[in-house]
């Protein structure tokens, strides 16, 4: 069963979003051949997802008011068969801390194509719940964009 890991900075905002998203197109579309999960490079250890955050996804007909932030767990990203990022930062990080998954680390706005300056998909953190929207839309966008490749 293919794992896909979501990575972002705090795994509060952007990294839960696309993991619950994601979630909730497998049981719409009755796939139960991918596993899904979220991390942070400074990954705030048991935080919730930001408010903003969880009200986007609530009104997208799904719930990530459980999920708890975490740190990058190396086991779980070993078994990964794709690692997906928001920026280059975390791409750069997670390669340079775990350089024998170089080939499975990505940017969600990219993959599988290459990736450009508009690849990235910022951080809405600090921002107006109308950023936070902005960005679950390209989060959305990308993921029903690649699930017919995965």
């Amino acid at each position: 069963m293919p794992h896909i890991v979501f990575v972002c900075t705090g795994n509060i905002c952007r990294s839960p979003m696309a993991e619950g998203f994601m979630l909730h197109k497998c049981k719409e579309m009755g796939r139960h051949d991918l596993t899904v999960s979220s991390m942070g490079i400074h990954g705030l250890n048991d935080y919730p997802a930001t408010e903003y955050a969880q009200k986007v996804c609530e009104q997208d007909g799904f719930d990530i008011s459980s999920h708890k932030a975490r740190y990058l767990v190396g086991d779980e990203l070993q078994k990964a068969d794709l690692i997906l990022c928001m920026e280059p930062v975390q791409k750069k990080f997670v390669q340079t801390f775990f350089p024998w998954l170089h080939k499975k680390v990505f940017l969600l706005g990219a993959w599988p194509e290459k990736q450009t300056r508009k690849s990235a998909i910022k951080d809405p953190m600090g921002g107006s719940y109308e950023k936070y929207q902005e960005v679950f839309s390209l989060i959305k966008t990308h993921i029903v964009r690649i699930m017919p490749l995965l």
